[in-house]
């Protein structure tokens, strides 16, 4: 019987020692697959970081290649010609006097405004007129009149430029760039130049006093025969929408045809836009004439609201109707800055660009910093949380082993 007692404890210890060589082998498995999952982990890290620090790589995936190969806009194209643009650097450059400008009221007097077509027009195929400013300087506005030399006539657009709100109102005007334009037009006149020596041109009038509104004439002619009528626009800066004005014309030729007993048809007439109704912005001011020999004869002082749902006469005898002046314009002073002033504003753009310069290195020094800063603490943190679980196994084993070796020795 001892004999078989004896037998049955070598047979125990046999096996426990067969169960802790399993459990120590799993446990140095457990452990060399964790810290080479770490090992591995790390080394991608490291690539990613090595990556993040070397200049861009024709290498990349197929999401950023897609990216990369966008096409750019128009508008951003512009832009970044103008940012890597450099100014030439010559050291026989002299002074070239340098015009003052000024801002003054735009619509002043009143019904001023005219667009003329200078010569160099034929040979440019394009130029940009003068703009407006609103009154709250927030936005200018400007036509762009185009040539067609096959026929000789010409189109236009009208084109917003949202103006800086960081810089003094003189600066936002004169930094203002056709580059940022809004790309769609406000207004167009026809684009059909299939009848030869036509004009279609468009000139802003001038800015309600709240600044959500433009009033804008068209002016349609002949370059042989003349102007043959104008048309009254407005464009909604908050509903985004322009707006054409018959109603004025027809109020006028009506009232005529009835009172006068006049056929318009057989006259030359037109309408001269004058701007926003001083005492109520959603009304604008027109005056009329008729060309009917050397004195043109005054039609009346017209209005309609800025929807082309009422139109009034508002005088015959006149045109005393007040008018707001709203609009800025960019004038040009007869005097010249001063050399002494240019070469000081040159000196501070140069000190500017040194001290922008540096701000940018800095920044970029500061942010490999912080990218190498993170790496570092990436690394730290997997070491710790793979320490962790080879802890976390040794404990879990060892309890395991702990609970075996209690079966076997019976306590």
């Amino acid at each position: 019987m001892f004999e078989a007692l004896a037998g049955m404890i070598m047979a125990m210890k046999v096996h426990f020692n067969q169960m802790k060589y399993s459990l120590t082998k799993r446990q140095d498995t457990v452990v060399a697959e964790t810290i080479y999952r770490n090992e591995v982990d790390k080394i991608g890290e490291t690539e990613k970081y090595e990556k993040s620090r070397l200049p861009e790589s024709g290498y990349m995936t197929v999401a950023e290649y897609e990216e990369k190969s966008r096409a750019m806009t128009k508008k951003e194209i512009n832009a970044k010609i103008l940012s890597e643009a450099e100014m030439p650097k010559d050291s026989n450059m002299v002074y070239i006097p340098q015009k003052k400008f000024h801002l003054v009221k735009y619509n002043d007097p009143v019904g001023s405004p005219e667009l003329t077509l200078p010569r160099k027009l034929n040979f440019d195929r394009q130029i940009n007129a003068q703009g407006i400013v609103s009154g709250d300087f927030t936005k200018l506005v400007y036509p762009a009149v185009y040539y067609y030399a096959q026929n000789d006539c010409t189109s236009c657009d009208l084109f917003l430029i949202n103006l800086d709100s960081s810089l003094s109102n003189l600066e936002k005007v004169k930094k203002a760039n056709i580059v940022n334009k809004e790309p769609k037009p406000l207004i167009s006149t026809s684009k059909d130049i299939d009848t030869k020596f036509i004009f279609r041109t468009l000139t802003p009038i001038d800015f309600s006093s709240d600044s959500k509104k433009l009033a804008v004439k068209e002016k349609v002619g002949h370059r042989h025969d003349g102007i043959w009528e104008t048309n009254l626009w407005i464009y909604d800066f908050e509903k985004k929408e322009a707006r054409k004005l018959p109603q004025i014309r027809d109020a006028i030729v009506n009232y005529w045809a009835m009172a006068g007993g006049v056929d318009f048809d057989e006259k030359r007439w037109d309408i001269y836009p004058m701007g926003f109704d001083a005492n109520d912005q959603n009304r604008i001011i027109v005056c009329a004439y008729a060309y009917t020999g050397e004195v043109p004869k005054f039609l009346g002082t017209w209005s309609i609201d800025v929807y082309g749902e009422n139109s009034r006469l508002e005088a015959l005898d006149g045109s005393y109707i007040p008018v707001s002046v709203v609009g800025y314009r960019l004038a040009e002073e007869a005097e010249v800055i001063p050399v002494s002033e240019v070469e000081y504003e040159a000196r501070r753009a140069k000190e500017l660009e040194k001290a922008k310069e540096k701000d940018i290195k800095e920044a970029e020094n500061f942010e490999k910093k912080v990218k190498k800063l993170e790496y570092e603490r990436k690394l730290h943190r997997m070491d710790m949380e793979t320490m962790l679980k080879i802890k976390q196994r040794k404990e879990f084993l060892k309890q395991n082993y702990k609970k075996g070796a209690d079966g076997l020795t019976g306590s």
